[in-house]
């Protein structure tokens, strides 16, 4: 993938690292891809995942990232007929190093304060790749206020797609106070079934939100 884009700011610089930033070092551009891991997103969706940014800013971030390559924009078959974005394969390229930055941040990044907003994808991120006791070919999905998220395994590590699972063997419905103590280590997962509503097999439940009780205790503390 060679960009043609023409950006408003480049460093300049014969370093892949520059070059790397020169396609998603603007403010809000990597953000952006974060809110594009889960699967495709439609615009005023993004505009939901990203509180405070401007509209014109999220339009030519966008833009931006098209030209590069990284993003694309397609319109669902009927009877949705709606325009979403989504990675591109050079896109999902960027999910290692996304990973590496929310485990940066886990560790050394500033506490939050009481007025930062949090939404439950962006929690469940946490989990993706995590040792999975579901099996392949078995999926959960978690209802989490308005949002719809559906848990699989592949190759024993924890999957995250956004919407409604195609094919679900349990459902989940969870407040995000439950799936926050969850990943905080406060609830159990036997507690958080328990204060849930479950359709379907509560054991499938359990396993499919095992690797989230584990992203908690597997955090790293701040180093001294």
């Amino acid at each position: 993938m060679k960009g043609t884009v023409a950006f408003m700011k480049r460093y300049g610089q014969v370093c892949p690292i520059a070059r790397s930033l020169d396609v998603v070092g603007e403010r809000w551009s990597l953000l952006l891809v974060r809110e594009l891991t889960l699967g495709p997103r439609r615009y005023r969706d993004l505009a939901a995942g990203l509180p405070g940014i401007p509209s014109n800013v999220l339009a030519s971030r966008l833009k931006d990232l098209q030209g590069a390559g990284v993003v694309t924009r397609r319109t669902l078959p009927a009877p949705t007929d709606v325009t979403v974005y989504e990675l591109t394969g050079a896109g999902q390229r960027l999910l290692p190093a996304l990973k590496e930055l929310l485990d940066w941040g886990l560790r050394y990044g500033p506490e939050p304060s009481e007025d930062d907003v949090s939404q439950p994808g962006w929690a469940l991120l946490i989990g993706v790749g995590r040792p999975s006791a579901l099996p392949d070919g078995q999926t959960c999905e978690l209802r989490v206020g308005p949002e719809f998220f559906y848990l699989s395994s592949d190759a024993g590590k924890l999957t995250v797609r956004r919407g409604p699972a195609p094919h679900g063997d349990v459902v989940v419905t969870m407040s995000a106070d439950t799936l926050y103590s969850l990943m905080s280590g406060q609830t159990t997962v036997a507690d958080a079934v328990g204060h849930s509503t479950v359709d379907g097999d509560a054991r499938i439940a359990r396993r499919a939100l095992e690797p989230l009780a584990a992203a908690a205790v597997a955090t790293p503390t701040p180093a001294i």
